[in-house]
């Protein structure tokens, strides 16, 4: 739980990628974290045991890794490069967190919670077509286009029923169109939903 602080390739200088500083210390804060919880002589030395990182968080799992965004700068790491590499970690947490949880609390319960978070979202994947989240409160409010999201969810659909794996990649590179009014969804709501996909794919992946 040592490893090196990878190094990064940036993108060119009139080109945006993300800021350097920030995904520095991110995955810094990452190993800090993790070397923490397992007791790592070097962290309490140089952290204090237990002090929380600079966002008062005392724990980073992977729904961490998933949800954190970097700002843009122009000659930036290269997303293309730095997104890999927190996929893998989010990968490598998840798996951990898998195996605690069926230390603590059995196989049995694990399978009821992939059971009911596929429950949750079949629910919301067999909605009607354009009817799948909701639209903005108001009108003005950009959103992910209907279309754009339909066509992830339809996918999704298919690779579930029909495919020994979901890859993740297919929900993680995920893009979207911008819309307005009926033509698009709330932005937050399929984010969210997005979010709790990549969890049970990955949950599928690691069954035991």
């Amino acid at each position: 739980m040592t490893t090196q602080q990878p190094r990064f390739e940036r993108v060119a200088d009139h080109a945006w990628g993300y800021d350097p500083a920030q995904v520095d210390d991110f995955l810094a804060r990452v190993r800090a974290l993790r070397a923490a919880e397992d007791g790592s002589r070097e962290y309490r030395e140089t952290a204090g045991d237990g002090v929380p990182d600079a966002d008062g968080v005392r724990h980073v799992g992977s729904r961490q890794i998933r949800e954190r965004v970097f700002d843009r700068v122009r000659g930036g790491y290269d997303p293309a490069v730095v997104d890999p590499h927190l996929d893998e970690l989010e990968d490598e947490i998840f798996a951990e967190e898998q195996r605690a949880f069926v230390a603590e609390h059995g196989v049995a319960r694990w399978d009821e919670h992939v059971e009911l978070l596929g429950e949750l979202l079949l629910g919301r994947l067999n909605r009607p077509r354009t009817q799948r989240f909701r639209r903005p409160a108001t009108h003005r409010t950009p959103g992910y286009a209907v279309a754009d999201v339909d066509v992830l969810c339809d996918r999704l659909v298919e690779q579930l029923r029909s495919a020994p794996e979901v890859d993740p990649r297919l929900l993680r590179e995920a893009v979207f169109r911008s819309a307005q009014g009926q033509r698009c969804y709330e932005e937050k709501q399929v984010d969210a939903f997005l979010d709790r996909a990549v969890e049970f794919v990955l949950a599928l992946r690691a069954r035991p």
